[in-house]
């Protein structure tokens, strides 16, 4: 249940800071974003976010069970 709970907190975060690891953290070293462009980034990024956040809401779900 816990993971869940994270994987959602994580999607939050990157759909509301989705230039967090690529302005706060490994400025040069995310495979990301070398390959894209800085717009390809943010969508990726809002993508991730989102996939985390199902899929924590799937986990918090069957725990519930």
């Amino acid at each position: 249940m816990y993971t869940g709970i994270m994987l959602i907190m994580f999607g939050v975060l990157y759909l509301i800071k989705p230039d967090i690891f690529q302005r706060w953290f490994w400025k040069k070293t995310a495979i990301s974003q070398r390959l894209l462009s800085p717009e390809q980034n943010m969508v990726y990024m809002r993508i991730l976010g989102l996939a985390f956040i199902v899929t924590g809401s799937v986990l918090v779900f069957m725990a519930r069970k």
